[in-house]
């Protein structure tokens, strides 16, 4: 019987057939591997007609078995360049079911920035018309008249509803990044919409009455910021998203 020990943890290991000079082995107590250098001495075989490592004994490999790593400890194969191991891995599964959540949230979280700038600069822009509107009558001098007095009423009226919905915008952004509320997304979408097309391509045709090419310059930037609530609406109705807010509303409950 062949033995062997290993340099590292001293463990005997022991073999029924030598292994070919120049060989390696690997040891099965603390997985070195080394080259087989054969001992002399030869210890006998336990009962069981096995053979010990550590003094732990393992049954003895079956002649037509020993080639497909039957034994506690294995010969590594060398092929082309001396110490190269060839490493056969078996095939990886994915047992567990992906999640939903991060693929929903990247093609989320870019739309729904801009959305929340949107919203942000609709109530800046918002509560700027509120102290346009407000200011002279707060210090106007004598007892502001009707006549006055409702133009401005209209301003602040205007730019309370506009920082509404720009509020509307931000919760919607808000709700839209992180996957919770599938609704107040779409509602913050449709604001961006509703604010920016119908006002101001109002605002922009009296402006392009009034100074020529300049209002078709604000028509088109008008546009662009309501593209932010097309190009949200659009992601919202992908099919991923939606099962990424499905997953999202089941985690949460």
């Amino acid at each position: 019987m062949a033995k062997y020990q290993c340099p590292e943890c001293k463990a005997t290991l022991r073999r029924a057939e030598a292994i070919a000079p120049g060989k390696k082995i690997r040891c099965p107590k603390c997985e070195a591997v080394f080259k087989a250098v054969l001992i002399e001495e030869e210890a006998p075989e336990d009962e069981a007609g096995g053979y010990a490592v550590a003094g732990v004994t393992a049954p003895a490999p079956k002649p037509d078995e020993e080639e497909y790593d039957s034994n506690p400890y294995s010969v590594i194969q060398e092929s082309g360049e001396e110490g190269k191991q060839q490493i056969q891995l078996g095939s990886l599964r994915d047992k567990f079911a992906k999640s939903k959540i991060g693929p929903a949230m990247f093609q989320t979280v870019l739309p729904s920035n801009y959305l929340l700038r949107l919203g942000l600069f609709s109530c800046v822009v918002a509560t700027a018309t509120f102290i346009y509107g407000v200011w002279p009558i707060i210090f106007c001098e004598a007892n502001p008249l009707r006549p006055f007095i409702r133009p401005r009423v209209d301003i602040m009226y205007q730019a309370s509803l506009m920082f509404a919905f720009g509020s509307i915008m931000c919760l919607g952004a808000a709700r839209m990044q992180d996957l919770t509320s599938y609704t107040w997304s779409i509602i913050g979408s449709c604001m961006a919409i509703v604010i920016y097309v119908p006002s101001g391509i109002i605002i922009a045709s009296v402006i392009l009455l009034m100074f020529g090419p300049l209002g078709m310059l604000l028509i088109a930037l008008d546009l662009g910021l309501a593209f932010v609530g097309v190009w949200c609406l659009i992601v919202l109705f992908n099919a991923k998203v939606r099962e990424g807010f499905k997953e999202r509303a089941e985690a949460i409950d």
